[in-house]
C-alpha cells in the first residue's frame, strides 16, 4: 500500500476534502490531507508534513500531491523528497485525485503509481469548443 499525502492551499484543501468524502466516505487509512493556512509558517508546515508522510509510509513509500507547482504547499512538500520512496506530482485536480486514492492501497511500486495518476491528472483535461449544429450533422 502506497500512502499518500495531499498538501494544498487551505481553501483548496477543504474543497478536495468535502471530494474525498464524497466519492469514498471516510478518508482511507493511507491517505492524509494538510491544508496550508496563510499564516502557517514553512517550519510548522514542514513540521507538520513530515510527520503525516511518516504515518502512512508502510513501506511501499508516499506520493505527495500539491496544487500550485511553486506555492507554498509546493515548495515546502519538495523538502520531503529526500530518497525514492517519496515522489510528488503538482497542479492536483479532481481525476488526478480520484485515481490516486483508488489505487494506492492497491499498488506497491511508487513509480508506477506516480506514472497512472500523472496520466488520470493529464486525461481528465478536456478542451471542449462550440460545434454549430449544422456541423454536427454532416
Amino acid at each position: 500500500m502506497i500512502g499518500l499525502l495531499i498538501v494544498t492551499h487551505e481553501t483548496l484543501g477543504h474543497a478536495f476534502s468535502s471530494l474525498v468524502s464524497h466519492f469514498f466516505g471516510p478518508c482511507p487509512d493511507n491517505v492524509r490531507l494538510l491544508n496550508v493556512a496563510k499564516d502557517d509558517t514553512p517550519d510548522i508546515i514542514l513540521e507538520r508534513a513530515s510527520a503525516l508522510i511518516h504515518e502512512v509510509n508502510q513501506g511501499q513509500g508516499v506520493l505527495i500531491l500539491t496544487d500550485i507547482f511553486g506555492a507554498t504547499p509546493c515548495n515546502i512538500s519538495r523538502k520531503l523528497i529526500q530518497s525514492d520512496d517519496v515522489m510528488m506530482l503538482t497542479g492536483l485536480n479532481a481525476p488526478m485525485m480520484v485515481k490516486a486514492i483508488q489505487y494506492s492501497a492497491l499498488r506497491n511500486d511508487l513509480n508506477s503509481l506516480t506514472q497512472e495518476v500523472k496520466e488520470a491528472a493529464l486525461n481528465g483535461i478536456m478542451a471542449l469548443t462550440y460545434e454549430p449544429e449544422e456541423a454536427t450533422r454532416t
